[in-house]
């Protein structure tokens, strides 16, 4: 190897540091035979040769998976990352062991000539030679990031308008047909690109089922409530709290409300029932209004919360895993009421008296 440092890479001059120092530790063997001091060449070809065994185990040790958790986490490659980029992002997602042993398992094996940009999901179960091999495979998918609190409706328009070639109407019918809504898991997916609304939908089920009903399994087990009911009422708490403070406190409000079979009186649920029918199979639509009148509040809806007591028939959006969890784990308080004021913040009471007081305070 020829090493000249003004055109290395920085695994290219470890790489001549090692060949150097080993050339100069031969050079040195040579000498001290020919001298024939053969108990130190002895001494020191021994210890030579142990050093050399300790540094391979512990490479290989370093090339082992982090973990045994096999949950995979998406990883992005842009183009023009080089080698020592990528290590860098790997090891700061924790799915290697080692930045410098990923790079010269890399560099030596030359798969670094190959890896490609693209999304990847890859686990902390996965060895560095699996990581490294997979990354030159490239890959044919689409990020989307869904986010909490979207209805079918709008993850079907985020879906189409970054590129899947679905159709708007069978997008809102299956949905529909297969009561989805509530159960499209916010995440960050990697999606074929030439997937159809089957395949979609078999992701988006999937990822619940692992993230949601075997994720939290300890905590369904405790409740009293039906996955159905949970679902709906963490759709409501998603839409009116952001902190999980306030949503386990509106999750408790709420949730004592029904106990006591007080209207809930969200106004979330108006949002929904305005939207629906002004915004019937329309494509681009404002689905959640920001202003409802007195005349939206008596809506003929079975959503309307604050006509019809109880809960909604079904979710209003699809919700998160805080505003899930609070539902499970609701926080008991004295508070009966809850606005959230002009100022951003969720303002509490106990009494109807005390809540009026807040609408004059923080609503007007």
């Amino acid at each position: 190897m020829i090493c000249s440092p003004a055109h290395l890479s920085e695994i290219l001059k470890v790489a001549c540091f090692f060949e150097k120092n080993l050339r100069n530790f031969l050079y040195y063997i040579k000498y001290l035979t020919v001298r024939k001091k053969t108990a130190t060449f002895g001494f020191l070809l021994y210890f030579f040769l142990a050093l050399t065994g300790f540094a391979f185990l512990f490479f290989n040790i370093q090339l082992q998976p982090v973990s045994n958790e096999e949950e995979k986490v998406p990883f992005v490659i842009q183009r023009g990352e080089n080698l020592l980029t990528v290590g860098s992002h790997l090891k700061e997602k924790r799915l290697v062991r080692s930045k410098v042993a990923f790079i010269l398992w890399e560099f030596f094996s030359g798969y670094y000539k190959k890896i490609q940009a693209g999304n990847y999901l890859l686990s902390a179960s996965f060895s560095t030679q699996e990581i490294g091999k997979i990354i030159t495979k490239g890959t044919d998918d689409q990020k989307i990031t869904v986010i909490e609190g979207l209805r079918s409706e709008e993850i079907g328009q985020l879906l189409i308008e970054s590129g899947f070639n679905l159709n708007w109407e069978e997008w809102l019918e299956k949905t529909r047909a297969l009561k989805l809504e509530g159960k499209l898991f916010p995440d960050t997916y990697f999606i074929p690109k030439k997937s159809g609304i089957e395949k979609i939908l078999e992701i988006f089920q999937s990822n619940f089922q692992k993230k949601v009903v075997e994720g939290l399994k300890g905590e369904w087990k405790k409740s009293e409530l039906d996955q159905e009911k949970v679902l709906i009422l963490a759709s409501l708490v998603e839409r009116e709290a952001k902190t999980k403070k306030d949503k386990a406190l509106i999750a408790g409000i709420l949730l004592k409300r029904l106990k006591n079979q007080w209207p809930l009186q969200v106004d979330a649920t108006v949002q929904y029932a305005v939207a629906s029918k002004l915004c019937a199979k329309s494509f681009n639509c404002q689905w959640w209004p920001s202003f409802l009148s007195n005349k939206d509040l008596q809506i003929s809806s079975p959503y309307n919360t604050y006509l019809h007591p109880g809960l909604p028939p079904a979710p209003i959006c699809n919700p998160g895993l805080d505003s899930i969890k609070s539902v499970l784990n609701p926080e008991e308080s004295d508070f009966w009421f809850y606005l959230s004021g002009k100022d951003g913040v969720i303002h509490y009471a106990k009494t109807n008296k005390e809540h009026e007081q807040n609408k004059i305070k923080y609503l007007k």
